[in-house]
Formats: C-alpha cells, sequence, structure tokens
C-alpha cells in the first residue's frame, strides 16, 4: 500500500471516528449507537425504537461528486432493505467531497437505477443479491445523502460536543479528543456486536475516568501529534522518576517501525537510564510477540553488546520460577559492578500465560490493541500505541526530542 493510499485510508476511519464521537455527544438518553453496526458504519437507535443507519465516504481527492461514488454504499443499504424491508430503518450516506455544499439532499432514482445497472463485478455480486421484487420508492423515501464538513472540520465539531460534556479538570485536545477516537476505534475492533454498542453515558464515564492520555496510531494521525506526544510524557514523568517502580513492557514488533534494526540500540539505552544505579532495585520486563528461537537470537545479540537478558530457560524448557528471579549483583563502593541479568525477556508467542504469573506495577502497552491473553487486573497500564523506538524513548523520558 502506498503512502499515499495508507494516507487516505487512516483519513477515512478518522472521519467515520469523529462522526461516530458526534453521534454519541449529542445523543439522548435512552439512544444507544453501535460502532460498527449490523446495518452500516454506525447504526443509531432512539429511544423510540427508530433505527439510523449511517455510512461514512471521505473523498478529499475528487473535484466534484458523482453518483459512482455512492453505488457501494447505496447498494449495500439497499440490499438490507430487500431483507427486512418493514423495519423502521433511516438511511444516511454521509460523505465529503470538496465543493461540495454541507447539507442532505435526496437520491434520484436515476442514481439507483444507475447503481443497480452497474457492471462492475464487486459491486454485481451485490446485485444479485437483491430481489426482483426490491421496492426502489419506499426504500429511497428512507434514504438520503448528507454532505459532510471537512475532516479539519469535522475534528473541530467533535471537540466542541465533547467540551459540552463539561468533564472537570480536563483537557480536550490532548485528553479527552484523542482518548474517545481511540475509544470508538477500538470497539470498532471488537467482533461481538453486542460490546459495540455505546451510550452518551458511558462515553462520559470512560472519558471522566480517564488520567492519562492512549497512544494509537489513530490519535498519532491527528494534527497536534507533538501536543500529544508531549502530554504523554508529562504525564509519565512521575512513574519514571521513581526508582522503585516494577516496570513491564509488552512491544507489539509488527508495529515498530525498523524494530529488528533498532531493538538492541534500544534495549541498551533503557539500561543505562533506568537500571545501572544501585537505586533502580528493580530489573524491566519486556515482553516481544516472538517464539523462544527468536527471543534467543535477539539474547545473544544483546550478550555481544554486553547485555544478559534473562529469558526464563533451562536448557530447552522455560521455568516461570527462573524467569521472575531476582539478579544476584555486586556492588563496590556504592557502584554497580556486575548484575546476573539486566532485564527479563519474555517470548510471548511461545509462554502467552507467564506474564500473568506474576504482576508488576505499571504495564507499558507498546501497542494499537492489548493482546486478549494479557491480564490487566490489578495494575497500571499505559496504552503507548507508537511506531518507532525515538518516540517511545521520547514518552518515557529517555530523550528530549521525539524526531
Amino acid at each position: 500500500m502506498s503512502d499515499r493510499i495508507a494516507d487516505s485510508t487512516i483519513k477515512g476511519f478518522l472521519y467515520q471516528f469523529n462522526k461516530t464521537i458526534l453521534e454519541i455527544a449529542n445523543a439522548e438518553g435512552e439512544d444507544v449507537i453501535t460502532v460498527e453496526g449490523l446495518v452500516e458504519d454506525i447504526d443509531v437507535l432512539s429511544g423510540s425504537g427508530e433505527l439510523e443507519a449511517l455510512q461514512c465516504k471521505y473523498h478529499e481527492s475528487k473535484e466534484k461528486f458523482i453518483p459512482s461514488l455512492i453505488f457501494k454504499p447505496l447498494l449495500q443499504m439497499a440490499e438490507a432493505y430487500d431483507k427486512n424491508p418493514t423495519a423502521k430503518i433511516k438511511y444516511t450516506i454521509f460523505i465529503y467531497v470538496p465543493n461540495e455544499a454541507n447539507g442532505e439532499k435526496e437520491i434520484e432514482p436515476s442514481i439507483l437505477d444507475s447503481a443497480l445497472a452497474t457492471s462492475d463485478k464487486s459491486l454485481s455480486k451485490i446485485v444479485s443479491r437483491i430481489s426482483t421484487t426490491f421496492d426502489k420508492r419506499e426504500f429511497l423515501k428512507n434514504t438520503r445523502i448528507v454532505f459532510g464538513p471537512s475532516l479539519d472540520e469535522i475534528e473541530g465539531s467533535a471537540k466542541a460536543a465533547l467540551e459540552l460534556l463539561e468533564i472537570q479538570g480536563s483537557d480536550v485536545d490532548t485528553l479527552l479528543y484523542p482518548n474517545a477516537i481511540t475509544k470508538i476505534a477500538k470497539l470498532s475492533s471488537i467482533k461481538n456486536e453486542t460490546d459495540r454498542k455505546i451510550t452518551k453515558a458511558k462515553l462520559y464515564k470512560y472519558l471522566s475516568n480517564a488520567t492519562y492520555t492512549a497512544i494509537s496510531k489513530w490519535t498519532l494521525a491527528l494534527r497536534n501529534r507533538s501536543e500529544i506526544l508531549r502530554r504523554i510524557k508529562q504525564q509519565l514523568s512521575s512513574s519514571f522518576s521513581q526508582n522503585s517502580r516494577d516496570r513491564y513492557f509488552y512491544i507489539n514488533k509488527n508495529e515498530i517501525d525498523e524494530y529488528e534494526g533498532k531493538v538492541v540500540v534500544f534495549l541498551g539505552n533503557y539500561i543505562k537510564k533506568y537500571y545501572s544505579k544501585p537505586s533502580h532495585i528493580k530489573p524491566p520486563t519486556f515482553i516481544i510477540n516472538d517464539n523462544f528461537e527468536a527471543i534467543r537470537d535477539l539474547e545473544s545479540r544483546l550478550y555481544k553488546k554486553g547485555m544478559k537478558a534473562n529469558t526464563g530457560l533451562v536448557g530447552n524448557t522455560f521455568e516461570v520460577d527462573h524467569f521472575y528471579r531476582d539478579p544476584m549483583q555486586k556492588l563496590i563502593k556504592s557502584h554497580v559492578e556486575e548484575r546476573e541479568f539486566d532485564f527479563r525477556l519474555l517470548a510471548m508467542e511461545s509462554e502467552p500465560e507467564a506474564i500473568n504469573r506474576r504482576k508488576g506495577d505499571d504495564l507499558y502497552l507498546v501497542s494499537s490493541m492489548t493482546p486478549n491473553n494479557i491480564d490487566l487486573t490489578d495494575v497500571n497500564f499505559y496504552q503507548i500505541g507508537i511506531s518507532n523506538f525515538n518516540e517511545l524513548e521520547y514518552v518515557i523520558g529517555m530523550r528530549n526530542s521525539h524526531e
């Protein structure tokens, strides 16, 4: 995927997430919003039982609107209507196209006819599932197109809506808004449709309890990326100023740019900063989504750089007590002359449950998602879903710049 396409895809999702935030923040008390609903991107079920199904489309690169831009969502909605024509569902295509004035428009019958007559192979498969008795007139009565604002404008509207929630002591730009984006992104990835439901009260509770900024690829795609990174650095500074903290890091190697080439340098920098003095009493634990073979290779590379890792392996067998032991150390005149090992290194693919056998004080999730096998009960956990080691070193106080 090219950078241009990737950027376009991310903007498309951010547009949908911002629209979802607006629907939740502006909802009535009994309304239930389903993220990635059974019908469309956003399903809004009112207290009276009416359902609005919204599909979001972001076409920043198009100069003007052409009907083919909505053929796919229109046909998908037609198929959903055809399966359940008596349901009280209003269908909305929420779309951004430059040079189109914001506002609602009816969908002309000729546009629907053209969509149904498409020669596009992928769209023809949808058409083939729509019955010949499909009531086009009634469907169009319940379907509309709404031309929305740009991504920057809808972001501003979402922030304004969150401001109106009046959550005391919370900064909208660097706490409420990025956390709301992360919350919607997480909900969208859940398989069970019931678990993707949210209300205004639930969002309010979630944001009210948020004390730090969750970092994900979505929040880092926002315009105030540097500001968000500065905020999380400030939030984490008090924890990293305490030498006695037992810190665990889960690192998703697949989400870190140039992981293989830079992981050894990162681990070395961490040891120099946070585990080189007698006052640094707790060895850090790094959990990598890798197997024993890869971890042993990494252990060898680390050894050549003067670092010793405890992988928990005794011969070819993983021993959990051996893994979690504290290192013996030699002190000479209050100086750490030698430690048995510098950190623990866990191959999570080979031992997925070992991380839960003994819990530390803090768990830093260097990943966009939390693995299902990690139990977050009774630990302070922080989502730091960044994409490179420079930014990770910056937010945990190891360097002064994230560039």
